[in-house]
């Protein structure tokens, strides 16, 4: 079976929803059984979440030949027809009754019915395509990012190095299977010979916190979000005695917060590790080592065992110096394939060839630990002036506000969640004075909270509309 080695046979490998225990003996069987549903080499789209059907069938595709396109269950109709338009799968899984054109296959797999449609087109698939995933934004978009079965087993192993993932460790699914850091915890634990409790509960539910402690969670990972969450609540009050690591990645937690979250996990005995990935590389791609958040506040780390990093400036030359602003480039057998946006690409060749262009700008210190400045499309021009946007926000931030810089070209928004203390007029002033732009070109909207992806990221889409 991909991924898991037959020496788990008799343990534990999931804990379901509803708190029936599979054996990794029982997982096996049941995904050998649903792969003989499957023909070899097709794709199917599977409308999964954090639940044995979706987990089942994911395993039995890459067992099979069959490309899986992870996707929410939740994906709105509009979003799901247009890839549907876009890619002609054979197979949908899914435990929605979809439409007249699909015909049933199987529906006697607990919930969920495996669907197989007169009109999908035979795709042709690239050798090496093994797994589907959707980009950082709307889970409708045509844009995919194409993975290899190497890509998924060399960041699961990296991930299981240095997070020291063993058979004693228990994750908790804290975010959506269709998510890349999702998909990783799942990956990492299961190739280790540890379990993984099933949840779809929200870290804001007391359920979440219950499942953990009835089934003796080890570790949980979330966003940014979910620890700004915890901090709101009160994370000195979180009573979990078993858990040993938590993780934090997709995206960026400032240094303020994370502190006060690593103090906070100190004093349970909870290792705090920071990380930072792209789908485009599996998901991982460095880490901070745990115990450094003081000693290299706002680093991303260093890279993943077996990977690479370094950066090159606009010439495309190799930076050798520390402290000096590049293009983050990764190296690892994990960088994805490349893209797909049509039928068409589903076969072309691997256009990276291990290589990754982030897209990030960062610098390196004389410990060779990396920090990001910004992205390289995070840059407007207000009035012939450059302008980071992602410095904005960090300017914002020391100032005590959580803000998102958007804008186009002499225009700048700024999103600020508002409080107590907040005077748009003052931090209006205080931009303009910074960066030197008058104010005619800085609008700042208070608001309750930032609209999220079901991952927990910013929707800049609908903070945009």
């Amino acid at each position: 079976m991909f991924l898991i080695s037959d020496d788990y046979l008799d343990r534990v490998a999931l804990v379901c929803n509803d708190g029936y225990i599979v054996t990794y003996k029982e997982l096996k069987w049941l995904v050998n059984d649903f792969s003989t549903y499957l023909d070899e080499r097709s794709l199917i789209f599977l409308l999964g979440s954090n639940d044995l059907d979706s987990l089942v069938c994911y395993f039995a595709s890459m067992d099979s030949g069959v490309v899986p396109l992870l996707l929410s269950e939740n994906i709105k109709d509009d979003q799901l027809n247009n890839l549907i338009d876009i890619y002609s799968p054979k197979y949908i899984f899914s435990k929605r009754v979809l439409n007249n054109d699909l015909y049933l296959l199987k529906d006697n797999f607990r919930k969920s019915n495996l669907f197989s449609r007169d009109e999908a087109h035979d795709a042709k698939l690239h050798d090496d395509l093994a797994l589907l995933l959707t980009t950082s934004g709307s889970t409708g978009s045509p844009k995919l990012v194409k993975l290899t079965k190497e890509n998924i087993k060399s960041n699961a192993e990296s991930i299981s190095e240095y997070l020291k993932i063993g058979c004693d460790d228990r994750a908790i699914t804290s975010l959506p299977f269709n998510y890349s850091y999702g998909l990783s915890v799942i990956n990492s634990h299961l190739f280790s010979g540890g379990s993984i409790i099933l949840s779809n509960s929200s870290m804001m539910e007391d359920k979440f916190w219950k499942s953990i402690n009835d089934h003796s969670a080890t570790s949980i990972a979330g966003v940014p979000y979910n620890y700004e969450m915890m901090l709101r609540l009160g994370i000195d009050n979180l009573d979990i005695p078993t858990i040993k690591k938590m993780t934090q990645a997709g995206g960026k937690l400032n240094y303020l917060k994370a502190k006060k979250v690593n103090d906070s996990l100190r004093l349970k005995g909870i290792d705090f590790y920071t990380m930072y990935g792209q789908t485009e590389a599996t998901a991982r791609i460095s880490y901070l080592p745990c115990g450094n958040i003081d000693k290299k506040p706002n680093s991303i780390g260093i890279p993943i065992p077996g990977g690479k990093l370094w950066l090159e400036d606009e010439q495309g030359s190799k930076i050798s110096d520390s402290m000096v602003v590049g293009e983050l480039i990764f190296e690892g057998a994990n960088v994805s394939m490349g893209y797909a946006e049509s039928i068409n690409d589903l076969s072309s060749e691997d256009v990276n060839k291990g290589i990754l262009r982030t897209g990030d700008l960062a610098y390196f210190d004389e410990d060779g630990y990396y920090f990001i400045e910004g992205r390289n499309n995070r840059f407007i021009k207000v009035f012939g002036n450059r302008i980071s946007l992602d410095s904005l926000e960090k300017l914002i931030t020391t100032k005590g506000f959580d803000s998102i810089a958007t804008g186009v070209d002499d225009k700048i928004v700024l999103y600020v969640i508002e409080v107590s203390n907040l005077s748009v007029a003052d931090l209006r002033r205080e931009v303009s004075e910074s960066i030197g732009i008058n104010m005619i070109a800085i609008k700042v909207t208070p608001v309750d909270d930032f609209p999220r992806l079901e991952s927990g990221k910013i929707n800049y889409k609908a903070l945009n509309s």
